[in-house]
């Protein structure tokens, strides 16, 4: 059992601390264990080139172009059976760090678009090395920290579901999550013994889940079980009406007053379009798919009013 232990934060810093606490939960039980710190690692946002799908559908392995430190934390991850998260939150929600790997990772990764240019490999008839990385079907479990100095903990309150973004592509559960605010009061981590013991269980959580014969079925192992009973996040969004949908995981429910309480209720039918289940990344990728289909015939059929249309834009010039 590999476990991989990712810190957003400063390097020996509460992020650092609590994720290395993790990491001991998950010794505890046999795990071989590695820790990487980010912060001094080089990663780039996303620039939208689509090299990593793209060369993947032309039968190239087609790694990400951008040169910087992504491909070493990217054969960590791949390499690992669970992964421990832990990010800072500076501004309600996880440091953007964070939030360049996940668009780094995301497309090049997405299970469903893997699984759709190595089915067409194979009907091809390549074999062995000609196939995509096996590491990309590789069935992993997800830990996730947030880790905040506000006493408010709605100051924190954008930094789980933010984190949970990591976990869609490449379909990777997330068993247990923590959110560790107020800690400018404690002044350490350390000092907080029932923190520390928590985040402790959780490198516990994740390492048991490992090796589960069905990864969709794996306990949830959080402290609550959350508004939403996919990815027990607390944020709705409200819709028309009655009508909500959680923007974390994109399944879609009702609101109704029980006894005086709100209650969001989410029918079954709808967990197999979750963005945490392969049905959601499915839906996504038939319908990018179909776009892809459509797209160059409305390009060579509005081709010159496009071009007519874009000349006023370009009189514009960047500030850098």
């Amino acid at each position: 059992m590999k476990v991989l232990g990712i810190s957003f934060g400063r390097k020996n810093g509460n992020t650092d601390i609590l994720v290395k606490e993790a990491l001991f939960g998950a010794k505890e039980l046999g795990a071989e264990i590695t820790f990487i710190n980010t912060c001094g690692k080089s990663i780039k946002p996303c620039v939208g080139c689509f090299a990593c799908a793209g060369g993947r559908e032309k039968g190239k392995e087609a790694n990400c172009v951008i040169k910087d430190d992504l491909p070493f934390i990217d054969n960590a991850i791949m390499d690992a059976d669970a992964v421990i998260v832990g990010a800072p939150v500076y501004s309600v929600g996880p440091t953007g760090q964070l939030k360049c790997m996940i668009d780094r990772m995301g497309l090049g990764h997405d299970r469903a678009f893997s699984d759709a240019f190595n089915k067409k490999r194979i009907e091809e008839g390549k074999t062995g090395s000609e196939l995509l990385d096996e590491r990309l079907f590789k069935d992993r479990y997800l830990g996730l920290i947030s880790v905040g100095g506000a006493t408010e903990e709605n100051w924190t309150a954008m930094g789980l579901p933010n984190m949970h973004l990591f976990s869609f592509s490449m379909q990777t559960p997330v068993v247990d999550h923590v959110n560790a605010f107020d800690l400018n009061t404690c002044i350490s981590p350390v000092l907080n013994e029932k923190l520390i013991a928590r985040v402790n269980m959780l490198g516990k959580n994740v390492t048991g889940a490992i090796g589960s014969p069905d990864k969709y079925a794996v306990e949830w192992k959080g402290d609550k079980p959350g508004t939403c009973p996919m990815c027990h996040n607390d944020i709705l969004q409200i819709k028309e009406g009655i009508k909500v949908e959680c923007p974390v995981c994109g399944i879609k429910g009702t609101l109704s007053i029980i006894d005086g309480e709100i209650k969001a209720n989410f029918p079954e039918e709808q967990f197999e379009h979750s963005r945490m289940r392969y049905g959601g990344v499915l839906d996504h990728f038939n319908e990018l798919s179909t776009i892809g289909e459509r797209i160059p015939d409305e390009i060579k059929a509005k081709a010159g009013s496009i071009g007519e249309k874009l000349e006023k834009y370009k009189e514009i010039d960047s500030a850098l």
